[in-house]
C-alpha cells in the first residue's frame, strides 16, 4: 500500500517471530486468504491504464466509494477505475469509473490527519451477493477490546509483490494511550480523535497496497487505513475514525459540504 496519513488508530498486539516470511500464502501481512463473500464492500482502487492495484477501498452507497485521501491525491478522476465484487482483483466482477474525487478539505493537514476522500461514480453499482455497501457507525465500539477485521490485496513484506487473493486479518482496536506509547519513536505521528489504532502483532499488518482499506466491526466500517511502519515491523496500524468523519462523509454525499468542514475538490 501507500503510506497512511490520517488515522483511526487500530493496534495487533505481540512480538516478532520471524517465521511468517517463509510461508508464501500469507500476505497483507500474516493474513489469511479470503474467502467468496467475507467483504463484499472491498474495492480495488486501480490506476488507468494498466488496471494495477493502487489501494483499497470500501463501497458506502451505490455511487460512493470511500478511501483514503493519500490514494487519489494528485491524480485526475479519468486515471483511475473501482473493481468490486471479487476475491481477486485482476479478475473483477464488475469496474466502475469515478466521476467526480473530494479530496477533505484539511487534508494532511495536521501530518497524518484528515487523509479520507470519496469518489462519486458515474454510474451505480450494481448489488449481488458478492458486492454490497458497507455500514456506517452510529455509536461508538467497544474501546481497547473490539476485534476488527481488515482486509486488502497489500505486500506481505517491504519488496514483496501483491497477493491476487484478498488477504484478511483479525486486529485488535488498543486505546490512543497504548498506541501512542507504541508509537514513541515515530515524532512526526501525533494521535488525535480522528484516529482509530489496531495491533496484533508483530508479523501481522499493514503493507504496502493496502492503504485506503476498510477496518471493520462486526458488519459496520470503523477505519480506513491512514499510515503504517512497512511492513508490521511491531507498531500499530493507524486509520481514519469513520465516526469522527461521520457528518463530513454525509454532508459531501448529499452536496451540502461547505469548505470549513468538507474540501469538494474535483480532481480532473
Amino acid at each position: 500500500m501507500i503510506l497512511p496519513r490520517c488515522l483511526v488508530l487500530y493496534l495487533f498486539v505481540g512480538f516478532l517471530n520471524g517465521t511468517l516470511g517463509a510461508r508464501k500464502e500469507q500476505f497483507i501481512v500474516g493474513g489469511q486468504n479470503a474467502a467468496e463473500g467475507d467483504a463484499p464492500y472491498q474495492i480495488s482502487l486501480q490506476t488507468v491504464p494498466g488496471d494495477s492495484h493502487l489501494c483499497g477501498g470500501a463501497i458506502v452507497s451505490e455511487r460512493w466509494i470511500l478511501t483514503a485521501g493519500q490514494c487519489v491525491k494528485g491524480y485526475p478522476a479519468d486515471r483511475l477505475q473501482v473493481a468490486t465484487g471479487s476475491i481477486r482483483y485482476t479478475l473483477p466482477g464488475a469496474i466502475y469509473y469515478p466521476e467526480s474525487i473530494y479530496l477533505h478539505c484539511n487534508y494532511d493537514s495536521p501530518k497524518y490527519h484528515n487523509d479520507i476522500a470519496l469518489l462519486r461514480l458515474n454510474e451505480s453499482i450494481v448489488y449481488d451477493a458478492l458486492t454490497q455497501p458497507v455500514a456506517l457507525p452510529t455509536a461508538a465500539f467497544p474501546q481497547g477490546t473490539a476485534e476488527l477485521l481488515f482486509t486488502g490485496w497489500g505486500s506481505q513484506s517491504v519488496a514483496g509483490t501483491l497477493p491476487v487473493q484478498l488477504q484478511r486479518v483479525q486486529q485488535q482496536h488498543i486505546t490512543s494511550q497504548v498506541c501512542s506509547t507504541l508509537l514513541a519513536a515515530y515524532e512526526d505521528v501525533e494521535l488525535g480523535a480522528c484516529h482509530v489504532c489496531g495491533f496484533r502483532q508483530a508479523n501481522i499488518g499493514a503493507c504496502h497496497g493496502d492503504s485506503g482499506g476498510p477496518l471493520v466491526y462486526e458488519g459496520t466500517l470503523v477505519g480506513i487505513l491512514n499510515f503504517f511502519v512497512p511492513c508490521a515491523q511491531g507498531v500499530p496500524d493507524l486509520f481514519m475514525n469513520i465516526m469522527y468523519y461521520r457528518d463530513w462523509i454525509r454532508q459531501t454525499m448529499s452536496g451540502n459540504g461547505k469548505c470549513s468542514q468538507v474540501h469538494k475538490q474535483q480532481i480532473g
